[in-house]
């Protein structure tokens, strides 16, 4: 047996039936490998392959992790006892080798081929629509329904959509459109689809306000009285005369403040360009007293350089406050628009008897957590699973879980499947 480093002995620790293990690495760190290695010393436990699943994210990891473990058992069963005492020392198995143990080890590959339905390696959405098929009356949902595909699922959002624009949604459809500088609704709609909970209860406007720390009943009109008070325009009648016979910076502000036809809200992202500290600098987004204009240009100025001064630090004042509205605004129009748009498309699957790959996590979720059967459908799944592995169960998605691999033996079956599908990020 080759001398293992430390990675190396964390991994086949990892990789122990008798322990119930988170593992967090960085991709391509042999997390997948741990999981492979686990099944196969579950296998060599005698556990039965029927009791054993294994849960990917996607189906490309599922078939990658059956290809794995097949073909290592299928190398197990053609190795010389040698070279197989030294894969199932490395492997990190530390009882007794016998010729027994090597006999099983070969016979492996074929108790995992006729295993019946073959090995549990399934993706997360997978293993809940079979869940919801052998529940489907607990689960409320029809027996005979159909996974919804992404390009379904696109297809039928972009129906809905269109229907909302043409019908009594219209309203609403425009005023998130207004706001909206994509292409098309298609990505707007699939987050607003995966985020489906954050919109079940009506946003007031008070609570809107609240969020972003602003006073109740905040407008344009509030702002922009903290802004101008009367003698801005002024102001700039002489300030631009001023600017433009000033150096290049004082002239480019100059050429900006003359693009402002009004001294109202939509003056005020001029106003900022100008008079505030970028993005990047040290004190950004703060008024540029003392800095702007140049210094010539400050002293012809000098008898309104104090008003300007002033009026930059409203400008100052007044900047978060407009970005709050704006942000408040596009979300109202957001949430008007999927208070309309998601019960339409809840509706149009029910139709069809459809279920995308969130519905399929939701309703595995309720169904396991559903106090009046959970206790049946989850006695009735510890008949049938000892040991689950989770292979990347992180997701961007908030109704999925976190973490990287999970597995518990046998008589906490409840707990894990439970634990795996509520838990949130």
């Amino acid at each position: 047996m080759s001398e293992r480093n430390d990675a190396t002995q964390r991994q086949i620790d990892a990789a122990r039936p008798d322990r119930s293990t988170w593992l967090s690495a960085n991709a391509g760190s042999g997390k997948t490998r741990v999981l492979t290695d686990r099944v196969a010393r579950l296998l060599l436990d005698q556990v039965d392959p029927q009791h054993i699943l294994c849960l990917t994210y996607t189906k490309a990891a599922a078939s990658e992790m059956q290809n794995r473990l097949f073909r290592r058992l299928g190398a197990w069963a053609m190795l010389a006892d040698e070279a197989l005492i030294e894969e199932l020392r490395d492997l990190g198995f530390e009882g007794a080798i016998t010729p027994d143990t090597l006999q099983d080890a070969r016979r492996l590959f074929a108790r995992a081929i006729e295993t019946p339905g073959g090995l549990k390696i399934q993706t997360i959405h997978s293993f809940c629509a079979s869940l919801l098929r052998r529940f489907p009356l607990e689960a409320g949902v029809t027996p005979q329904f159909t996974e919804m595909e992404d390009r379904t699922a696109t297809l039928l959002r972009g129906e809905i959509v269109e229907e909302l624009a043409d019908g009594p949604g219209a309203e609403a459809f425009y005023e998130l459109a207004r706001h909206y500088s994509g292409e098309s609704f298609e990505k707007l709609t699939a987050e607003i689809v995966r985020h489906r909970t954050a919109f079940v209860q009506d946003l007031s406007d008070t609570r809107l306000a609240e969020i972003f720390g602003q006073p109740a009943g905040l407008d344009t009109n509030e702002i922009t009285s903290r802004v101008f008070l009367g003698n801005e325009q002024m102001l700039l009648d002489q300030m631009l005369p001023a600017l433009k016979a000033g150096k290049s910076t004082d002239v480019s502000a100059a050429q900006k403040l003359s693009g402002i036809t009004c001294l109202d809200f939509s003056a005020l992202p001029v106003l900022e360009n100008v008079f505030l500290t970028g993005a990047g600098t040290k004190s950004p987004f703060s008024a540029k007293t003392g800095t702007f204009p140049t210094k010539d240009t400050r002293t012809a100025l000098d008898p309104i350089m104090e008003q300007i001064n002033q009026w930059m630090l409203r400008v100052e004042d007044a900047r978060l406050a407009r970005l709050a509205l704006i942000a408040m605004q596009k979300t109202r129009a957001l949430h008007g628009f999927a208070r309309l748009f998601l019960p339409a498309y809840e509706r149009a699957k029910q139709l069809r008897g459809l279920l995308d790959f969130d519905d399929l996590i939701l309703r595995a979720r309720d169904l396991l957590t559903n106090p009046d059967v959970a206790a049946w459908v989850l006695f009735r799944l510890d008949g049938g699973i000892d040991h689950i592995l989770v292979d990347e169960a992180q997701d961007t998605s908030p109704v999925r879980t976190a973490g990287t691999g999970i597995h518990q033996r046998s008589g906490r079956t409840r707990r894990c499947v439970a634990h795996y599908l509520c838990r949130r990020r």
